[in-house]
C-alpha cells in the first residue's frame, strides 16, 4: 500500500519545494507514494488524512497556525523541511517580521534541515520516508570533514571582524587552505551540522549555519562559540549575526 503524502509551504521562497522537484528521483517518489496535498503542483486544496506531511517555511501569520494544526492532526508523521520549518529561516534577519519554527506550535518527527536541503541529503531522506524508516542525520560537525580543517586555528583568541569576504577577497579551497576564522572571517563550521558536502566553502564562502546545530539548540551554542572570539566593534553592534536562521529562539510575538 501506498504511503500517502502531504506537502506544503508557509513563509518561504519555495526553495525547498522546488530542490524537491528537481531531485532526479522525484518521479519514482510520485509513483510509489500517494499525494493527498500539494498545492504547489496540484488543485486539491483539501487537508486529508496522511501518513507523513512535509512542512517548508516559517510560521509569520496568525493564520498559519491553524492550518499547521489542522495538518498536524491528519499526519500520523510531521516533518519540518527546510531550514525555515525547523529553526526560522533567513526571515529571521527582518526587523518587520518575526519568524518561528514549526515546532513551536506543533510536534515534529524531525527535520530535513538546510536552505535548501542539499540534493544528497533530500534524496537519502525521501528514500527513508518512502521506505518508513526514520530519518538519521549526521551526528558531526562540518569541521570534522570541511576542505580547509587542515588550517583549524589552535588558539581561539582571535578576533572575528566580519561575516563574509568581499568580493575580491573570496579564494577558492584549492586557492587558498586558510581556516576563515583565521582570516578573521566568521564561519558557523565548528557548531553546524554536517551533511551539506560544504557547497559553501567550495565557493569560496563561510558555513552559515543553515544545516543547523548537531544537538541542543542554535542560539545557545551560537552565543558559546563566539564567547571565545573577540568580536569587532561593527559585529558587536549588528545584531543581525545572531538571527540569521533564529531570531524566534531569541523571543518575540506573531
Amino acid at each position: 500500500m501506498k504511503l500517502r503524502f502531504l506537502i506544503t509551504s508557509l513563509t518561504s521562497c519555495t526553495g525547498c519545494i522546488t530542490a524537491l522537484i528537481s531531485l532526479d528521483i522525484f518521479p519514482q517518489f510520485l509513483e510509489r507514494t500517494k499525494i493527498e496535498h500539494f498545492p504547489f503542483i496540484f488543485d486539491n486544496l483539501n487537508i486529508k488524512e496522511c501518513d507523513i506531511a512535509l512542512v517548508e517555511g516559517c510560521v509569520s501569520e496568525k493564520n498559519q497556525i491553524k492550518y499547521l494544526h489542522e495538518i498536524r492532526k491528519n499526519a500520523k508523521k510531521l516533518y519540518a523541511f527546510g531550514t525555515c520549518a525547523a529553526f526560522g529561516g533567513i526571515l529571521s534577519l527582518s526587523n518587520k517580521k518575526e519568524a518561528y519554527p514549526i515546532s513551536k506550535f506543533v510536534d515534529v518527527d524531525g527535520v530535513i534541515p538546510g536552505c535548501p536541503p542539499p540534493a544528497i541529503l533530500l534524496g537519502n531522506c525521501l528514500l527513508k520516508l518512502v521506505e518508513n524508516k526514520k530519518l538519521k542525520l549526521n551526528l558531526k560537525n562540518m569541521c570534522s570533514t570541511c576542505p580547509l580543517s587542515n588550517q583549524v586555528p589552535l588558539g581561539l583568541s582571535l578576533t572575528i571582524k566580519k561575516i563574509k569576504p568581499r568580493n575580491d577577497e573570496i579564494q577558492f579551497p584549492e586557492e587558498n587552505l586558510s581556516c576563515f576564522l583565521n582570516d578573521e572571517i566568521l564561519c558557523l563550521g565548528p557548531v553546524t551540522r554536517d551533511g551539506c558536502d560544504h557547497l559553501c566553502i567550495h565557493y569560496g564562502l563561510p558555513c552559515e549555519g543553515c544545516l543547523g546545530p548537531v544537538s541542543k539548540d542554535f542560539t545557545s551554542n551560537f552565543i558559546n562559540f563566539l564567547s571565545l572570539f573577540n568580536l569587532s566593534k561593527d559585529l558587536r553592534k549588528y545584531k543581525g549575526i545572531y538571527n540569521r536562521f533564529s531570531k524566534s529562539l531569541l523571543g518575540g510575538k506573531i
